[in-house]
């Protein structure tokens, strides 16, 4: 049952209505997720190694390494003392991806770069199919 139909529901039979609070994100959450979609699939890319870098003084320093999830998600991919504003790149190792489902790809590996703000939330979907990609910036 979508959400629309559980609110129409609760109307029809005149459930009580009460507002419900927004959640709000902790502020030491507020860093930088993904999300990955295989568009050729459609469905989620788990399993997918990713690495976190930040720019400093024209070179990359690594940050982190994690891997997406069963929803081909991956949360929270920096604290919040690793979160600064400045340049940060995502490394999607999608080799790893392909070869374990058996599929061949022009793309071994995938590097999204982005410019961030502390004290904002990140999220930077890729649309992933073995002969192209896209990405944005999600929320």
């Amino acid at each position: 049952m979508s959400s629309w139909e559980r609110v129409r529901l609760r109307i029809e039979t005149k459930q009580n209505l009460e507002e419900v609070q927004p959640v709000k994100m902790a502020d030491d959450d507020r860093t930088l997720s993904t999300h990955i979609l295989d568009t050729s699939k459609g469905t989620p890319a788990p399993n997918v190694p990713l690495t976190v870098f930040r720019l400093e003084n024209d070179s990359w320093i690594k940050l982190n390494q994690s891997q997406t999830d069963h929803d081909g998600r991956a949360w929270k991919l920096l604290t919040q003392e690793q979160f600064q504003s400045g340049v940060f790149k995502l490394s999607f190792d999608v080799r790893k991806y392909f070869e374990a489902n058996q599929i061949k790809s022009f793309y071994p590996l995938i590097e999204v770069i982005v410019e961030c703000e502390r004290g904002q939330h990140y999220h930077v979907p890729l649309l992933l199919n073995p002969f192209g990609y896209s990405t944005y910036r999600g929320t």
